[in-house]
């Protein structure tokens, strides 16, 4: 989450940084709120820049940046410089930056978001002690996906019930952007309605090519295997492409089977392991797919997944009847 140094109310310079471009681009918001309010003009006090652009495409160059900066403002108490995608621009000019923060201009704010900003740089250090605003933007950890859902739903006055919450948190992720959207799109659907229920979730939210490969090798791992061989099919009647990216899909599964036979051995329970393996509030079914499935068994079969994709990448095997098979063997019992 967001997480901010100490500051004085108009810091020379405030730096967005991280993974998450949700939470970066609702704080850059908030903060030229603060610093730039409705009264002023902003075409006026506001200069933006895309920091991906060459000089040519009308991207920053620091002469441009620093005459910006010590350009009086007009009708508005300061002049603020935003400059998105600046990691490329920050490692160009990263002296120059570090000379203006030391001596900034006194009604300049510089806002610099980029990806990363290690706290152990020079120009980290001159930002922090120049008093500016350091604001890292994580992304949400798997576990706190069902509190922000539920907060989110909070925000619209609706409740949402568990395996809707579940059923989003499966098909969205961690992707806070999306979930947002997501549950303002279901916030309106059920109108007067008081909960959002998990078939409002399957009527407003389509899941992903690679969430119903998923949907598909779970069932199988779970013993439904009429069901993975419907699903399957049905992928395969809409999409000849999904073969390859199925591959890596079962992979992918067999993958989250053996961390979690590894993290139920460290001592962690089946509630903590389940969102971590992206089976939100699963518990009862990750424990009988563990049960089902062995480590040994699914390492076996990561192999034979691996064997299928070399055998059908050189031609030497149908990679549609393959996937069958897996999923009839991952279906079976474990001898």
């Amino acid at each position: 989450m967001a997480k901010k140094t100490p500051s004085p109310s108009v810091p020379p310079i405030i730096v967005i940084f991280g993974g998450e471009e949700f939470r970066k681009a609702e704080t850059l918001a908030g903060e030229l709120n603060g610093l730039l309010p409705p009264d002023v003009d902003r075409g006026m006090a506001l200069c933006e820049y895309d920091g991906s652009r060459s000089e040519e495409q009308g991207g920053p160059t620091i002469v441009n940046i620093l005459d910006d900066l010590a350009t009086l403002p007009f009708l508005a108490p300061r002049r603020v410089v935003v400059i998105r995608d600046a990691d490329k621009f920050i490692t160009l000019n990263r002296e120059r930056l570090e000379r203006y923060v030391a001596a900034p201009a006194p009604t300049g704010v510089l806002i610099l978001v980029c990806r990363t900003f290690p706290a152990a740089t020079r120009l980290a250090k001159a930002s922090v002690a120049a008093r500016g605003r350091l604001i890292e933007c994580k992304a949400i950890r798997p576990h706190e996906v069902p509190a922000f859902i539920g907060e989110q739903a909070a925000l619209h006055r609706k409740k949402i019930e568990p395996l809707a919450v579940s059923r989003l948190a499966d098909r969205v992720g961690p992707d806070q952007g999306r979930l947002v959207g997501d549950v303002e799109k279901l916030a309106l659907f059920v109108e007067d309605r008081p909960a959002i229920t998990a078939a409002d979730v399957d009527a407003i939210v389509e899941p992903t090519r690679e969430e119903k490969i998923f949907a598909a090798v779970d069932a199988a791992g779970l013993g439904k295997l009429r069901e993975a061989l419907v699903m399957w099919r049905q992928m395969l009647a809409l999409d000849k492409n999904v073969v390859f990216p199925a591959m890596g899909g079962i992979a992918w599964s067999l993958r989250n089977w053996i961390n979690a036979h590894n993290l139920l051995a460290s001592g962690l329970s089946l509630a903590q392991i389940a969102p971590r393996v992206q089976m939100w509030q699963r518990d009862k079914e990750l424990a009988l797919l563990l049960k089902r499935i062995p480590a040994r068994k699914a390492a076996r079969l990561l192999a034979a997944t691996a064997d299928l994709d070399a055998q059908a990448k050189s031609g030497g095997r149908s990679i549609e009847m393959g996937v069958e098979a897996l999923l009839v063997e991952i279906a079976q019992l474990a001898e």
